[in-house]
Formats: structure tokens, C-alpha cells, sequence
């Protein structure tokens, strides 16, 4: 595999990851947050509500930075391997 095209693929799979991760991690926090509440805290649109209320949009994305090395970096080995693989088998 030429330099040129391990790059693309490279930087392909980090925007991939990234992207994965913006859309994503709202939905993990939220879900976090619905299993980790106590009887009395709010469930639901409540909970969004309550989260942009008080803590602003920024709150939904708590933990984004762990969860892009997480993703981003899976989705690198995942993308570069397969493309690897896919080039063994032409």
C-alpha cells in the first residue's frame, strides 16, 4: 500500500471516528445518565430538559474526549487492517 493511500485512509478513519463520536456521545450520556438516576430524578425529555436547564448543551458532551480515543482510535485499526487485507486478496 503506497504512503499516499495509507494517509487517506488514516485521515478517512479519524473524520469517521470523529463524526461517530459528535453524533454518538449525547446518546451515551444520556443513557449514563438514565441508569445511573435515583427514584425523584427526572427520566425522559425531563432529563434533556433538566440537563439544558441547568448544566447547558455543552453537558451532553461530558466524557467526549475519552470516548473519541475510544472510537476514533478503534475505527483507525479497524479501517487501515481491512484496507490491508482488502489489497492482500487483489
Amino acid at each position: 500500500m503506497n504512503p499516499a493511500a495509507t494517509m487517506t485512509h488514516l485521515i478517512c478513519a479519524f473524520c469517521a471516528g470523529f463524526t461517530a463520536t459528535c453524533f454518538g456521545s449525547p446518546v451515551d450520556v444520556i443513557k449514563t445518565r438514565l441508569m445511573n438516576a435515583t427514584p425523584g430524578q427526572p427520566t425522559g425529555l425531563g432529563l434533556v430538559a433538566h440537563m439544558i436547564k441547568n448544566e447547558g448543551i455543552a453537558s451532553f458532551y461530558n466524557g467526549f474526549q475519552a470516548n473519541f480515543m475510544r472510537i476514533g482510535f478503534w475505527n483507525i485499526g479497524m479501517f487501515l487492517t481491512l484496507e490491508k487485507i482488502k489489497k492482500q486478496f487483489e
